[in-house]
This record gives structure tokens, sequence and C-alpha cells, in this order.
């Protein structure tokens, strides 16, 4: 996948993730500044789609484009950052 494709999937996924939180009636939890796409931005809806429940590891995999052995670091990171700084449901 070239960078250009994959920033274009990257924005797609912004999108269904931000769909998926606005179905639950979140995005008022979404702070302002992580409302426009980066790869930034994605990961941070990502993760709060995942800690607050709205989709699973598999959706989350799909949605960074990242695969199983990928996924373990960038796991404990999210953990250690919550448990650091809270999150948006908090």
């Amino acid at each position: 996948m070239s960078p250009e494709e994959r920033t274009a999937a990257l924005r797609t996924h912004f999108r269904q993730i931000r769909g998926i939180i606005q179905a639950e009636e979140m995005w008022e939890r979404v702070p302002e500044r992580a409302r426009e796409f980066s790869p930034e931005n994605l990961e941070g809806l990502v993760k709060f789609a995942y800690f607050g429940g709205f989709i699973d590891m598999a959706m989350v995999r799909r949605l960074l484009l990242v695969d199983r052995r990928e996924m373990r670091p960038l796991l404990t990171r999210w953990y250690a950052e919550v448990r650091e700084q809270g999150c948006w449901l908090c």
C-alpha cells in the first residue's frame, strides 16, 4: 500500500469511527482538538471507542491498519495512558 493509499484508507476509517461514536451519542465527549483527521486523532478516537465498548479488537486492528503483533505494544501503551491521564469517557 502506497503512503497515499494508506492516508486515504485512514481518512475513511476516521469517518467510520466518527460515525460509530456519533451513533453511540458520545461525540460530545470528544475534545474539539480531536475532531479533525490526523493519524493521531484517528488513534485517539479508536482508543475511545475501544475503551467505551463500542468496537472490538478486530475492529481496532482494521481501523488502524495494524496486525496482531503490533497490537500488544499499542494496547500496553493505551492502558498506561488511561491509567496516567484518564480518558474522554471520564
